[in-house]
């Protein structure tokens, strides 16, 4: 059974552990108190906030991450939502595109950042959006 990728929200065994960090990171973001970038982001400095979240292993995250890697071969990326944990970046919500990343290894990941990135490993930063864009990047308009 394949379910399309926003679907997959409602599936309790695929649902990843709550990070109150990047829900605060997002409220802060919303009022207008903390600028978003766009960077492409090394693939070796993302790391996923539920360490132990496993969308690979259930047959509708594994058509999902399919599906998402697909589209990457396509040229057509979705960009991920991270924010900075010292020389790393971390993805709490995105982990379906995470995982399509992870599969073809690819240098960089296209990310909107939560927060001024100071990384030197970033290229093509970005930024800061507008903030009539925010609620569109962080998926709430």
């Amino acid at each position: 059974m394949y379910v399309r990728k926003h679907e997959i929200k409602t599936l309790p065994e695929l649902t990843p552990k709550r990070d109150e960090i990047l829900l605060s990171l997002m409220e802060q973001a919303m009022q207008g108190n903390l600028p978003i970038y766009f960077a492409a982001v090394p693939t070796a400095l993302i790391v996923p906030f539920d360490m132990d979240y496993r969308p690979d292993l259930h047959p509708t995250g594994k058509a999902a991450i399919k599906d998402s890697f697909e589209k990457g071969k396509q040229k057509i990326f979705q960009k991920l939502l991270v924010y900075p944990r010292g020389v790393w970046f971390v993805v709490s919500d995105d982990y379906i595109p995470l995982f399509a990343a992870l599969n073809g290894l690819p240098d960089y990941v296209p990310c909107f950042v939560l927060g001024k990135p100071d990384n030197p490993y970033l290229t093509d930063v970005q930024g800061p959006i507008k903030q009539e864009d925010v609620g569109r990047v962080l998926g709430v308009q």
